[in-house]
């Protein structure tokens, strides 16, 4: 791609990203055992662990939203950097207060503020250090590493976890996400050094886009907020509904968990690494372009639901694996083009002084489309294989929404260039 960055701009995309990498794999280190170490630490029940855990959840939701806007009335740094050492401190310090309920609720609820402060906040510096002007399009590839390193964290803490806990128990694995909250908190102050905008206000001045193209930002934000909902709901039920689906339908157990799960763990990170490959070669990058992958990958998508929603008819003329394996492929495929493309979309299209703001709704849009999926659970028992052409109808709607922004953005360009 064209307008190289410069070593300094480089080098800090690579601190951030690793940054980023450590810590998700704190996060994932934690989250892989939340559950069975309330359990078996705290007062044993349902109700209780769910106490717990709805604290954690609800408190990182909530400065979720809230932070990307701090991040943009306040120095964005110093809100990543009380993050991580919120983070890196409670995840020290849990196993310790495990006897007292008050501060173990208290160590969760500022262990969800820590990670919420960080989230939002890290996408939007990553973004500004492209520094794109008003037809610039060069920050995509960092965008997809930036999905990816969290992928990774997502396949290096639990890996991690099992190796830990059978020999050490949970106190290790706690300290472990600590240490590595420590590494990204040190790899960020190492950024910040080595990153710095002279004149923030300035440089927003600067790139301020013009008004036509303002008018057509809000068009694609709008679109793409809307279409998320749908979109990352679909692609989350392949963990959940899809999985118990599979399982009535061809009486696996196991051996569909064998199948399923390496393909999610190691496919899923190396098919980003090749869609960021694609992205790099492409010599010219514009909004048309971006909604064509957009399109592409909610056509993998459709078609994998729609192959599962025949899955009954297909099983009777060819084996069940060669319609699991292809399938299944097909939504890691959308999902691989489809995570990234989103979050740089929210970004580039945002006010440049609300970015913040608008990665924090974005962020609120994907927790929604997570809770929504004990929703995909009861209409899976209620109609079976059909449930997938329900999902498969969503993401057609959010395909034609897309397809209609992306032919209204490119008759506006034919007709910018004309005049």
């Amino acid at each position: 791609m064209k307008n190289r960055l410069s070593k300094t701009a480089q080098r800090s995309i690579g601190l951030l990203l690793l940054s980023r990498l450590f810590e998700r794999v704190a996060f994932y280190l934690v989250l892989s055992i939340l559950v069975n170490y309330l359990m078996d630490k705290v007062q044993s029940g349902v109700k209780n662990v769910s106490l717990y855990y709805g604290f954690f959840i609800v408190a990182m939701m909530i400065t979720t939203f809230f932070s990307g806007l701090l991040g943009d009335l306040r120095n964005r740094n110093k809100v990543v950097i009380t993050g991580f050492v919120l983070l890196t401190a409670m995840y020290l310090a849990v196993p310790f207060v495990t006897g007292v309920s008050f501060l173990l609720i208290a160590a969760f609820v500022v262990l969800g503020v820590g990670i919420g402060l960080t989230n939002p906040n890290m996408v939007v510096l990553l973004g500004d250090i492209y520094n794109e002007k008003e037809n610039q399009f060069r920050g995509l590839s960092g965008f997809i590493l930036f999905t990816f390193v969290a992928e990774l964290g997502g396949l290096l803490g639990p890996l991690s976890t099992s190796f830990l806990k059978p020999r050490w128990g949970f106190t290790p694995i706690f300290l472990l996400a600590g240490a590595c909250g420590l590494a990204a908190l040190l790899l960020f102050l190492q950024f910040s050094r080595t990153y710095r905008i002279p004149d923030p206000a300035a440089a927003q001045q600067h790139n301020q886009p013009s008004i036509s193209m303002r008018k057509q930002h809000r068009v694609i934000l709008l679109s793409v907020l809307i279409t998320a909902l749908m979109v990352h709901f679909s692609l989350q039920l392949r963990g959940t509904m899809l999985a118990s689906a599979l399982k009535d339908l061809t009486g696996m157990g196991t051996e569909l968990s064998s199948m399923v799960v390496p393909m999610e763990m190691y496919l899923l990170p190396l098919l980003m690494l090749l869609f960021f490959g694609w992205v790099t070669r492409i010599r010219s990058m514009h909004w048309g372009r971006i909604f064509q992958m957009m399109l592409l990958g909610l056509a993998f998508a459709i078609t994998g639901y729609l192959t599962f929603a025949g899955f009954t008819s297909l099983k009777e003329v060819i084996s069940e694996k060669f319609i699991i394996y292809p399938s299944y492929s097909s939504l890691l495929i959308a999902e691989s083009i489809l995570a990234s493309t989103f979050l740089y979309a929210v970004y580039r299209s945002s006010p440049m002084k609300y970015k913040g703001l608008f990665q924090g709704i974005y962020y609120t849009v994907l927790a929604v489309a997570g809770s929504l999926l004990f929703t995909g659970k009861s209409l899976n028992e209620k109609m079976g294989p059909m449930v997938f052409v329900i999902v498969a109808g969503l993401l057609l709607i959010s395909a034609m929404v897309l397809l209609w922004v992306k032919r209204s953005i490119t008759k506006k360009e034919a007709i910018n260039q004309s005049v």
